[in-house]
């Protein structure tokens, strides 16, 4: 396939108007994971843009809404009931009307279903849209998808992989397009924590060699994979804990996986932690076990904490890592994984040298400035091109 169409933004520093842009970024709620972490970045960076902004959620407001809050966005959910509801476009059209953004900015696809044609009844200026994962293999949705698209003057992707995907299914037309990377604060990452207090608040030994994770119990996950080679990985080296960072539907049953592999004595179920950051810090290896993946934000945190990460080949992760800065394997093959593991485990030498090199690179292209400057330039240029100056 030609991606020659594909553009990926690189971060662009701007002169900004007094004047602030009303921004209303819109999404089903602000439970953790990756995309909602990228929202609260947005909003956290707001300020600094001259940026007002709030905060729609179509279900529930979510864990984080009061962080959002905290930083200065207003947050509304309109409790939509599951299934399709085009009833609802009259209540987001009402509320945006009252809220009279420049920009409504969506986020997934089934939200810009709603919130698109909501934004052009309410007379919303521009409309933009980012697609943080892969949504198109039914038919169903790729009609809704083509549906909603029509909305958005702007389609943004988070990797270049999820790009072409959208392309390939004709979602939206290609002149439409363009990859935004996420980004993080990688200096937040990288502030020192106690290690030795943290691997003793979890029972963890000082000498223990610790791989972790940070993500849902969730299957698309898939720490299954991730139990299963660490059992290898325990044969070969005693010394080896697994540090699991997160909460979810599958949590019983992956204590149960670990009762069977006889290592749930060596696996230590953290839950949701709001300050993921101090648990990065006390890793030896991070892993990334996914079957699906757009761009997650989880690899970023580990490279910007200083970690050697070990991640599944798949979606925008190929275009993220190369061997220079991690490592990469088959998906769901436990046996690759565990040697990977390993060679990290044995080589602390190459570990080092992966993990420094890596966070050079996450500080130099995915800090959250480019991102969140990125994003302004195109509100602006979509403004000044309907003649709407903020």
């Amino acid at each position: 396939m030609d991606l020659s169409f594909i553009t990926r933004e690189r971060p662009t520093v701007i002169r900004h108007s007094p004047a602030p842009t009303r921004i209303v970024h819109v999404l089903l709620s602000l439970d953790p994971g990756g995309l909602e972490r990228v929202v609260l970045d947005l909003v956290r960076q707001a300020p600094s843009l001259g940026q007002n902004v709030a905060v729609v959620c179509l279900e529930r407001p979510g864990r984080l809404a009061p962080d959002a809050e905290e930083c200065g966005a207003s947050v509304y959910c309109v409790h939509k009931p599951p299934g399709l509801r085009p009833g609802l476009v009259p209540s987001l059209t009402r509320l945006l009307r009252e809220l009279r953004p420049h920009v409504v900015h969506t986020h997934q696809i089934g939200v810009l279903l709603y919130a698109g044609p909501a934004a052009r009844l309410a007379g919303v200026p521009a409309v933009v849209h980012t697609e943080h994962g892969k949504h198109y293999a039914r038919r169903r949705t790729r009609w809704l998808g083509r549906l909603a698209a029509l909305t958005a003057d702007r389609f943004f992707c988070v990797s270049s992989d999820i790009a072409a995907e959208v392309a390939a299914r004709c979602v939206v037309p290609k002149r439409k397009l363009c990859v935004v990377a996420n980004g993080i604060d990688t200096w937040r990452f990288a502030s020192s924590s106690d290690r030795a207090a943290l691997r003793q608040s979890w029972n963890i030994p000082a000498s223990a060699l610790v791989i972790g994770t940070v993500g849902r119990l969730a299957e698309v996950k898939r720490q299954d994979v991730l139990l299963a080679a660490f059992a290898r990985v325990r044969k070969q080296r005693p010394d080896a804990h697994l540090l699991l960072v997160g909460d979810g539907p599958l949590r019983d049953l992956l204590r149960q996986l670990a009762e069977r592999l006889d290592v749930a004595r060596f696996v230590h179920f953290a839950g949701y932690q709001p300050h993921p950051e101090q648990f990065l810090q006390g890793m030896d290896v991070f892993a990334l076990t996914s079957r699906s993946e757009g761009m997650p934000l989880a690899v970023l945190e580990a490279w910007a904490a200083g970690v050697p990460v070990v991640a599944s080949r798949v979606g925008g992760l190929p275009e993220m890592v190369n061997d220079q800065i991690g490592v990469l394997f088959p998906p769901g093959d436990e046996a690759a994984l565990a040697r990977a593991l390993e060679s990290l485990l044995t080589n602390p030498v190459r570990a080092r040298h992966l993990a420094e090199a890596a966070q050079a690179h996450v500080r130099a292209e995915y800090d959250v400035g480019g991102m969140v400057e990125t994003y302004q330039r195109h509100y602006r240029e979509l403004l000044g091109s309907v003649g709407v100056a903020p």
